[in-house]
């Protein structure tokens, strides 16, 4: 410490908590942004088309089942109930596809969205208690406290930015391995019915 530096150590000690406290007010959101995103993988993971089929034979859906398989179970269930009101089937696929992403929506797209929203308040305010505490630095004439405010505005923001960013990327690779799993399936759907198709001709 120079000679300058007239902080009382308690001055010191409080910023250096508020930033702390500040780091961690970051962390929380991007933590659980990070452990909704880890959710998001396991249900969007692709699946071979006979785990497809084996999948399907169990009744019910498991929590964490694949998108694929969610919505192959609602495609067949939809189609068993519209039997007698003739639908047209790319009514009861369109409407299955819809229904799965929304479901894909409310339980994984946002509250990915609420955290990493959350993040760039969070990071704007913990520069504006960084600047506090420079101003601060200034009239006790300490470096050291100047230091630790220069330290928090900066490290705040750019935690606060890298967790935005981190976590808005996350949310688009998400939500494309959920079309290409909604893809598989259909595809997987209409490969079924082309091939009975195929047999019921023969016949």
């Amino acid at each position: 410490m120079s000679p300058a530096d007239t902080a009382p150590a308690g001055a010191i000690t409080a910023a250096l908590l508020v930033t702390i406290v500040a780091i961690v007010a970051v962390l929380i959101p991007f933590l659980l942004g990070l452990r909704s995103s880890l959710r998001a993988f396991s249900v969007t993971r692709r699946v071979g088309e006979r785990d497809l089929e084996r999948a399907l034979r169990h009744e019910g859906g498991a929590a964490g089942e694949p998108i694929s398989v969610q919505v192959l179970r609602v495609l067949r269930s939809s189609l068993r109930e519209s039997q007698g009101e003739r639908m047209p089937m790319a009514f009861v696929v369109d409407a299955s596809r819809q229904y799965v992403t929304n479901e894909y929506r409310a339980n994984y797209v946002d509250p990915i969205s609420m955290y990493s929203n959350i993040l760039p308040p969070i990071g704007f305010i913990g520069t504006l208690v960084g600047l506090v505490v420079l101003v601060l630095s200034k009239h006790h004439g300490s470096e050291t406290l100047e230091l630790v405010g220069l330290a928090g505005a900066v490290s705040k923001s750019i935690l606060a930015l890298f967790g935005f960013i981190v976590l808005e990327s996350l949310k688009i690779i998400l939500y494309g391995r959920m079309m290409a799993g909604l893809d598989d399936a259909l595809g997987h759907h209409e490969r079924q019915r082309a091939g009975r198709r195929a047999e019921a001709g023969a016949a």
